[in-house]
């Protein structure tokens, strides 16, 4: 019986695992409808939180149906903080900069560190002041891949117990970097990045995959995830996705989406079709949140 119930154990332990992370909670209505029904549906099993967004607050009513994470975010709406406590981090309008201008501030040194430390440090107290403790950090527009940014996002996990962060080893090496050495360069950083947040305590996901592409079509998205569901990765795959409905948002100048609007459409049906749920159950695939890479070795 106890045989028995070791190789049970081990047939668990060798299922394909893969987190469904649905990034940007808070920055739309039509986002956070998405993300709900997706949760519910028991597909995405876990979400990273726009704190300083408006809608933000509304992650409490799923603060026991997927993991919760903060999603950093620098570059879209305003500072949670008062844009005179950060004003290296916003323009005259109060608004943080967009990636390309804050990417520039931080080349020439006219970004404070201190200021983006409390900043994110608030964006995080947010979410522990509703009693959620995020079991994981993430970024919006891929801050964590900066060193700067990273460094500074690391302090601030270890101080308040979160204990996962995304990495962005990608799920299938791309031969063509070979003929780049600036892309061979980023993927040998991307790996030694992975490396450092665990040997820092961190629990990261092994590889990183997302369906992000302009002009997304349904066809294009079905490709996509039936590929990656074709050809998991070992141990723990996430899979950042950005599902939403644009509801009439998203369309003007000012508007917190960018230029990824109607896509987001299109990963919200392709993540609630029939297709998704054969493939996961053909691959036997377990869906898990950040917490669960406690038990999962990552």
């Amino acid at each position: 019986m106890m045989m028995g119930g070791m190789r049970q154990a081990e047939q668990v332990q060798e299922r394909p695992r893969v987190i469904i992370n649905a990034d940007d909670y808070g920055i739309t209505a039509g986002v956070n409808r998405a993300i709900d029904e997706l949760a519910l549906a028991g597909v995405v099993t876990s979400t990273s939180v726009m704190t300083n967004m408006p809608l933000w607050g509304s992650i409490d009513a799923l603060r026991n149906v997927l993991g919760i994470g903060v999603h950093f975010n620098l570059t879209v709406g305003r500072p949670v903080l008062p844009a005179e406590d950060v004003p290296s981090l916003v323009g005259p309008d109060g608004k943080f900069f967009g990636l390309e201008h804050l990417r520039e501030r931080m080349r020439t040194r006219m970004l404070r560190p201190e200021e983006v430390e409390r900043e994110l440090t608030a964006q995080t107290l947010r979410l522990t002041g509703l009693g959620i403790v995020p079991d994981h950090a993430d970024s919006h527009e891929s801050l964590l891949k900066y060193p700067f940014f990273g460094a500074i996002i690391k302090r601030i996990s270890l101080r308040h117990g979160v204990e996962a962060v995304r990495t962005y080893t990608p799920r299938r090496f791309d031969y063509h970097r070979l003929l780049s050495p600036r892309r061979m360069a980023i993927s040998a950083y991307l790996e030694l990045d992975k490396l450092r947040w665990r040997r820092s305590g961190f629990l990261v996901a092994d590889r990183y995959d997302s369906l992000i592409r302009t002009g997304l079509t349904y066809e294009d998205a079905l490709l996509s995830l039936g590929d990656i569901f074709s050809n998991l990765p070992e141990r723990v795959l996430e899979i950042g996705v950005h599902p939403g409905y644009v509801d009439g948002e998203g369309r003007g100048a000012d508007d917190p989406l960018g230029g990824y609007v109607e896509e987001r459409e299109v990963e919200a049906a392709v993540l609630g079709s029939g297709e998704l749920r054969e493939w996961i159950g053909r691959t036997g695939a377990q869906l898990i949140r950040f917490r669960d890479l406690r038990h999962e070795g990552g």
